[in-house]
This record gives structure tokens, sequence and C-alpha cells, in this order.
């Protein structure tokens, strides 16, 4: 397979057609085997909601509520920004936040150009993105599913996450596997 994702950063969308899919879950499991390998590992989150990490009566609410469009809340062992936003931001545009990171994974934002892993459970309105006409998606490189899927790409199960980690490494981190 011609990957010429190799010379990049690389940055892997995880997408499924519904929520509850278990998208958040084989995220986790991915994140954890490849710090278990060393690397450092990103992880975007798109949220559909408007998400709340600041609360009245904090100083940095006080900050935001008197007007501030950036603050930066920092620790001796994390920090975090909360920024406004006046429009949606690209994933491109996120990525300037990951200077150290070895390979980015984002969950959501399915309209992106990056590799895409389509995690698939059999539910009532669940549909596989894959060869899709509706979706038109050309960059699903992978199946993750607890469901038994023919394919002609990879599909692996939910719960493999070694598997699942070392086709990443091979084909998108140039890091050969022993087969």
């Amino acid at each position: 397979m011609e990957n010429s994702y190799l010379n990049k950063k690389p940055v892997i969308s995880v997408v499924s057609s519904t929520s509850n899919s278990g998208k958040t879950t084989l995220i986790e499991g991915i994140v954890k085997v490849l710090k278990s390998r060393g690397y450092e590992v990103g992880v975007i989150k798109y949220d559909v909601r408007e998400f709340q990490i600041d609360y009245p009566g904090k100083d940095s609410y006080r900050f935001t509520e008197a007007g501030a469009d950036n603050v930066v809340i920092a620790s001796d062992n994390k920090m975090a920004m909360i920024k406004k936003l006046h429009r949606e931001n690209s994933i491109d545009e996120l990525l300037v936040f990951f200077k150290d990171a070895d390979i980015i994974i984002v969950e959501g934002f399915k309209d992106n150009e990056f590799p895409k892993i389509e995690v698939y459970r059999r539910t009532g309105k669940s549909q596989l993105l894959y060869k899709n006409p509706e979706y038109n998606f050309t960059n699903i490189v992978a199946i993750v599913s607890t469901e038994k899927i023919k394919s002609d790409i990879p599909v692996f199960n939910l719960n493999d996450t070694d598997r699942i980690t070392g086709f990443i490494e091979k084909n998108f981190m140039g890091v050969p596997q022993n087969e």
C-alpha cells in the first residue's frame, strides 16, 4: 500500500455513524498502548455540545467574564487554555498545540483529510460509513467492530487495541511490525 502519510506527523481520525459506538473507548485503549511503547500522544475531541471547564466563582471564570479572550490555567503538572471562538476551528488550527506529540488522534471532525478508522456497532440507526455513497469518505483505512465484517480493508476487533495500535504504527508511523 502506497503510504503518503509517513512523511508527516501522524494524525488519525476515529469516526462512526452514531454516538456511543465505542470511539472513546477505542481511543483510550490506543493511547494506553502507545504510551506503554514510549510515545508522546495527543488527542483532539470534537464536542457538538458547548462544554464547560470553567465555573462561576473560579478566578479563570471571572477573567473570562471580564472580557479576556484567552485565559491559561497552569500548575506544576498540567495546563488548560480557555479561548473564546468566533467560529469553529479546523483540525489544522488545533494541531499547533501538539508540537511535542509523536501522534495525534482525533475523535469527531468527520470531514477531514486525515486517515480514518471507523468504529462500527450494529444498532437501529447505525450504518457502515466505509463505501457508503451518502458519506463519500475515501480515506477510511480500517474498520473496528465487535461484528464480523467482510471488507477489502483491515477489520479489527474493538477489544484488540494491541493489533490496532500495531496497524497504526506500521502504516502511519513507519514502525516495522512482526507479522
